[in-house]
């Protein structure tokens, strides 16, 4: 029994995540998600060398790829995101089960009634476990595509840098001209990068390369 239940508290640890997490993770993602479209969305022509009618065409591209790298930090965690929501949806079912299967014995009209409000009770339960992980899912589907466009619109040559700082800070940014601020070093848009997130697509919600 006691090594029953530190297995069980072992899982726990490892996966560090509850339904309410999946819950934020979710609302967090989609906004994150929102961001990168947009910042894909305003991304003007440039030719091979990097060159465009748009002054400050090079920071566009920098700030779509930090839109691009937090989508990126993030979807991992919904991956493991998946396996706190199915094992929600089995709980539901195991109670449904159980509360079925006492309910039959009982003879009493209110007894009887008593369990009936407890089978609605985990009936919508489960319905909202199933609506999350089918969010959960849609959610990753969107983030791999966001991540996929934005990939497939490189800054030709180079890692974009912020080059244009407006006044006010238009672009999020706030360092002098030609200053590469608020870039994070981690992230890069060249085909390193490119192989890490593919890699990260492919491993998908279940951990896995597929098969």
């Amino acid at each position: 029994m006691q090594a029953t239940t530190n297995n069980k508290r072992g899982v726990e640890k490892h996966d560090d995540l509850s339904i309410e997490n999946v819950d934020s993770a979710i609302y967090h993602m989609k906004s994150l998600v929102q961001d990168l479209s947009n910042a894909i969305s305003v991304l003007p022509k440039v030719d091979e060398e990097g060159n465009s009618e748009c002054p400050f065409a090079e920071t566009l591209y920098a700030q779509k790829d930090e839109a691009a790298e937090k989508v990126a930090v993030e979807l991992p965690k919904l991956y493991r995101c998946v396996g706190v929501a199915e094992r929600e949806i089995a709980r539901c079912e195991a109670n449904l089960q159980k509360i079925n299967a006492d309910s039959g014995s009982l003879n009493v009209p209110e007894a009887k009634e008593k369990y009936n409000e407890a089978i609605r009770a985990q009936e919508a339960q489960y319905k909202k476990a199933v609506e999350r992980r089918k969010a959960l899912m849609d959610t990753i589907s969107m983030a791999e595509k966001g991540l996929s466009v934005a990939l497939s619109k490189a800054f030709p040559g180079r890692k974009p840098q912020k080059t244009y700082y407006p006044p006010g800070g238009a672009f999020g940014g706030g360092g002098p001209a030609g200053s590469s601020a608020g870039v994070p070093k981690a992230f890069h848009g060249g085909p390193a990068f490119k192989g890490e997130i593919d890699n990260l697509i492919s491993l998908g919600p279940l951990g896995r390369k597929d098969t």
